[in-house]
């Protein structure tokens, strides 16, 4: 709840409604984000990154470093005598001014108002509106860039980029040998315009990458608000927050680098839109919990002494004997002794089976018809020898696949048939989960002494009727 008597002061102090509101906010609760700032005084984002950063050139509010950076405030009562002792040196200034028009002492009482705004306030920060001014900033960037450039484009970033003169720029960096990375979320539409970067320019895919931003070296950072949804738009309301701050470049150093390591390479993910297959690294998750536990069990140790503990050269070689056998008896090569090391070849055969799912679907995407996709899953299904699926409609779309599952989890067999399931469970994930389009409820049941999986395909549009 805003104080109306410590709005009312700000205002008469010198101060708009908004920035009246945001100290006011600040006051009963100090260093708070834009966004929890802007949610309670409803304004927008941008509204709120305007506002604070009017008042920080006034040295009213401060910025930490950290990243979402933090917005603390003078009091009330500080800042009403800060902004009244601003308005006194002004009123200072015009009297100077009056006596001697001809005197330069008013451009030195100018200098102590800038002085006087405390230096050490934070990063400094500001928004940047328009499309046009956010890429000539970019473009600014890059030709102060003494070491490294990092783009994130997102989807659409790439077409705005070439519309720039900024490319121009990031090219010639690129050739003089500044590092210069580019993360892009790749669309079909967009591919021919990855020809305009330069070859010496990194280049890499990542699925679902939505933020933009741009780091210069470790100094500075834009980092983009609000996009208009119309990719070829103007851009007239598309903003930026421009934050100049080594602390908060740095924490954004560790983002972009953990997002580079993990984005896959252009010349890998483009296959699918040129290829029409997924090339992409598949990454499997093989286990959980402590592994220096599942190996010390698995080799008949004990748990760790939690201190030095005297030597003894007879406990050493009967430990070691100890260790060699067990060690010898991991090495004969069964899916249990892979188990025991906590190697988990069920959730490893599912995720395989998920890709191999993915990249079929991905590989009919052609086909609009669902029914259709579905009869050509069937069909592979059948013709990779897997076994026969069946499907009904009522009260939903259902496909069930009998499993050739080992119900004993200690088995020397392979699961095979999580393989087999993750196939059909990938494929269908990839064609109807999309953007929510539908839901994929799994149902593992068990009729007539087999083992059955079955696929619910809820909340679809009406091609299955």
């Amino acid at each position: 709840m805003i104080n109306i008597e410590w709005k009312e002061l700000l205002i008469t102090a010198g101060l708009d409604e908004k920035e009246a509101d945001i100290v006011c906010m600040l006051n009963q609760t100090q260093n708070r984000k834009a966004s929890y700032l802007a949610k309670e005084l409803q304004l927008s984002r941008l509204d709120a990154y305007n506002t604070l950063s009017k008042l920080q050139e006034k040295g009213i509010v401060s910025a930490t470093a950290d990243r979402p950076m933090k917005f603390s405030s003078k009091t009330v009562h500080e800042a009403a005598n800060y902004l009244m002792s601003l308005k006194e040196k002004q009123i200072l200034m015009i009297k100077n001014g009056l006596k001697d028009l001809n005197s330069k002492t008013s451009s030195k009482s100018k200098d102590s108002i800038v002085t006087d705004k405390n230096t050490s306030m934070g990063p400094k920060f500001g928004v940047i509106k328009g499309r046009n001014h956010i890429y000539s900033k970019i473009q600014e960037m890059i030709d102060s860039a003494q070491e490294k450039i990092f783009l994130s484009l997102g989807s659409f970033g790439i077409l705005h980029l070439t519309k720039s003169s900024a490319i121009d720029s990031l090219n010639v960096a690129s050739k003089k040998g500044i590092v210069c990375e580019v993360v892009a979320c790749l669309d079909k539409r967009t591919l021919k315009f990855y020809n305009e970067l330069d070859k010496t320019i990194s280049l890499k895919h990542s699925d679902n990458l939505s933020s933009q931003l741009c780091l210069q070296d470790d100094e500075s950072v834009l980092q983009f608000l609000d996009v208009e949804s119309n990719p070829v738009g103007k851009g007239r309301n598309d903003a930026a927050l421009f934050l100049e701050s080594k602390h908060f470049a740095m924490s954004q150093l560790d983002f972009t680098e953990k997002l580079w390591n993990e984005s896959i390479k252009f010349e890998t993910a483009i296959k699918r839109f040129t290829e029409d297959f997924i090339a992409d690294p598949l990454k499997l998750v093989i286990g959980e919990g402590s592994f220096l536990q599942q190996i010390s069990s698995a080799l008949n140790l004990g748990e760790l002494p939690s201190s030095d503990t005297p030597f003894s050269l007879d406990n050493l070689q009967s430990v070691g004997n100890t260790i060699s056998e067990a060690r010898n008896k991991l090495s004969d090569g069964s899916v249990s002794n892979l188990r025991l090391l906590g190697i988990n070849l069920n959730l490893m055969f599912r995720q395989i089976g998920n890709r191999i799912g993915e990249e079929l679907s991905f590989s009919l995407n052609k086909i609009e018809n669902d029914f259709e996709f579905i009869t050509e899953v069937m069909d592979w299904w059948e013709y990779a020898g897997l076994g026969v699926l069946n499907y009904d409609i009522s009260p939903n779309f259902r496909i069930v696949a009998n499993l050739d599952k080992d119900s004993n989890s200690d088995s020397e067999k392979f699961p095979i048939w999580e393989l087999d399931d993750g196939i059909l469970e990938g494929s269908l994930i990839q064609r109807f989960s999309v953007e929510d389009q539908s839901t994929i409820k799994r149902t593992l049941v068990n009729q007539d002494n087999e083992n059955k999986v079955i696929y619910e395909i809820l909340q679809l549009n009406s091609q299955f009727d």
